[in-house]
């Protein structure tokens, strides 16, 4: 069942967002985060075990996932990963499990820390707090229209994590995180956000 899922959610990943290359030999990315639509999707990190405690099965053992292909960061080892963009890393284990008669299990990845965005996503999976520009203006609530008004809302970009705040966000895939500013005179302007 997991398979026919990976299978669907991944082709419309390439339409939607495309394919992203991350070289796993650099180890780069050791911890995942789960702001949504990411869910851990760009982990790279080397954890090889279940929640439970179980050993991941190598990726390529699974002969139907040989299409796959890298981008999703899987190939010749038995890392966590969550190549069908679901609710957190996953992985295949050598046995079935006893409570759900299935042979993949989620994986305890560390969870990023929200205070800094990754530089391959643009800072897109950015959820901290910081509300001021570069320049220290302080920022617009996405749910506000005054004094700038604006496309970029919560029901518009519901996965950008917009809701009931001012704090900086990148929703339009722009170059890093930004706000609309609430002085009249700048309409926007990006924020002091570190990259993971």
């Amino acid at each position: 069942m997991k398979l026919l899922i990976a299978c669907v959610v991944m082709a419309l990943c390439h339409t939607v967002r495309g394919w992203f290359y991350v070289d796993d030999s650099k180890n780069e990315y050791n911890c995942g985060t789960i702001a949504s639509p990411y869910f851990q999707f760009y982990y790279r990190g080397t954890i090889a075990v279940t929640k439970s405690g179980k050993t991941c099965q190598k990726w390529t053992d699974r002969m139907e996932l040989e299409w796959y292909n890298g981008a999703a960061g899987l190939g010749g080892h038995n890392y966590c990963r969550n190549p069908d963009e679901g609710e957190r890393a996953w992985c295949y284990t050598e046995t079935v499990a006893e409570s759900t008669g299935e042979r993949w299990e989620y994986c305890d990845v560390p969870v990023c820390d929200s205070t800094c965005g990754s530089m391959d996503e643009k800072q897109a999976d950015y959820r901290g707090t910081i509300h001021k520009t570069n320049s220290g203006k302080t920022c617009q609530k996405w749910t506000e229209q005054s004094p700038h008004t604006h496309e970029m809302t919560p029901e518009n970009k519901p996965d950008s994590g917009l809701a009931g705040h001012n704090n900086c966000r990148n929703p339009d895939g722009g170059d890093k995180a930004w706000c609309y500013t609430t002085d009249p005179d700048t309409r926007w302007e990006f924020c002091n956000v570190d990259n993971c």
